[in-house]
């Protein structure tokens, strides 16, 4: 009789944990019924699904397309969800599809998605290309060293730098077209580095302060030019990674002190610079440049001349994490739970969110002005029908 009892008690506590296991879980995901919430200024929105992703430690990142969420695991882990109800299209470790079984200390670094092909690279110089809409493998290769900079397509060529090298891929069957040095008399650093490309020119603002310009045809160097003497000496750059914007042949950049410089796209001559602090990245519309200075202040300035346009100081700017363009409105987001949308025509913010008890790591954007909200790289949000 003790050992029956003693047994229904041990059942009954398995399935009261299974209960409560599943309880947790399902209020952690909503219907994709569009719930409404309120904010503090009385305007509206509406959260088409939310779903809950644990394990978060081991995401890499989060991208999406207008079809697609991408999560991307530390270990290979690829999984597509549906942009529309959150649900999972398709999960696979392409890892395996390639070495069988996974191999002591690989892992992904980075992940790209261009156009309809998710680019996956390893930290053992290695890259895979898969259909997102398949999940298929289309082809496997091998860079020459793991890449450190942002991905960058152009006449069907796959760009890739790290550490000094410029790589040139063919987009259709992996084969290298052309292969770089870039000169440095300075030891490398992991630093990341985009590449940035315009009429058959790539350029290069490598981490030791030099721009390279590289014809994308052959892979040779055009010219190089220094941006990081600070009294006769080379110092490390110590800018935020900003990635560079080419207008109208043009190159916009931050150069050593994090200062705004434009740069003749052809000859590397500098036209003009501002001695303001950048510390976000740099946006355009129209003729203009939008960026955040250390003071927290909001910048628009005319790319022509390097005039600040205006100076906006009444938005609270401090520990800003998110900043965007989409169409003429900017998207800035913090840690303390604010998404600020500003109208750059009417340079105030017509919108703002207070999010609750979560912190906002990472915004995606979406068509339409809708856009996708990361919290604390678990909890995955599509909000939709702004009112404004």
């Amino acid at each position: 009789m003790v050992i029956k009892y003693n047994t229904a008690i041990f059942i009954f506590i398995k399935y009261f944990i299974l209960i409560v296991i599943i309880l947790m879980f399902s209020s952690c995901t909503t219907s994709n019924k569009h719930n409404k919430y309120y904010y503090f200024n009385n305007y509206s929105y509406s959260i088409k699904w939310k779903k809950f992703y644990s394990n978060s430690k081991n995401i890499l990142d989060i991208i999406n397309n207008d079809k697609y969420i991408i999560i991307a695991k530390y270990n290979g882990l690829i999984q597509i969800i549906d942009i529309n109800c959150g649900r999972k299209i398709w999960s696979k470790n392409f890892f395996h599809c390639v070495h069988y079984k996974l191999l002591n200390n690989l892992k992904l670094i980075k992940i790209f998605l261009i156009k309809n092909n998710i680019y996956l690279f390893t930290n053992q110089a290695e890259i895979y290309t898969i259909n997102v809409d398949l999940g298929v493998l289309i082809w496997y290769t091998n860079t020459v060293m793991p890449i450190t900079s942002k991905l960058l397509l152009i006449n069907h060529l796959l760009i890739i730098y790290s550490n000094n090298i410029l790589q040139a891929i063919n987009e259709n069957d992996g084969t290298t077209k052309w292969i770089t040095s870039i000169y440095s008399n300075m030891v490398s650093s992991n630093n990341i580095i985009t590449p940035v490309a315009f009429f058959g020119i790539v350029v290069v603002f490598n981490n030791n302060g030099i721009i390279s310009a590289i014809s994308l045809d052959q892979g040779n160097i055009i010219w190089q030019r220094y941006v990081a003497i600070t009294k006769n000496k080379l110092t490390n750059m110590i800018c935020n990674q900003v990635e560079p914007l080419i207008i109208n042949n043009t190159i916009y950049s931050i150069n050593i002190n994090n200062h705004l410089m434009a740069l003749d796209l052809y000859s590397g001559k500098i036209l003009w610079l501002i001695k303001i602090y950048v510390i976000s990245n740099l946006l355009y519309y129209n003729n203009h440049i939008y960026c955040i200075d250390d003071q927290y202040n909001l910048i628009s300035i005319n790319i022509l001349n390097g005039n600040i346009i205006w100076l906006q100081k009444k938005i609270n700017l401090h520990n800003t994490t998110i900043f965007l363009m989409c169409k003429y409105y900017l998207i800035i987001g913090n840690s303390r739970d604010f998404i600020y949308i500003f109208d750059i025509l009417k340079n105030s913010v017509v919108y703002c969110i207070k999010i609750k008890n979560f912190n906002i790591n990472k915004i995606l954007l979406l068509k339409k002005n809708n856009f996708l909200i990361l919290f604390n790289n678990q909890i995955i949000s599509i909000v939709t029908n702004f009112k404004y």
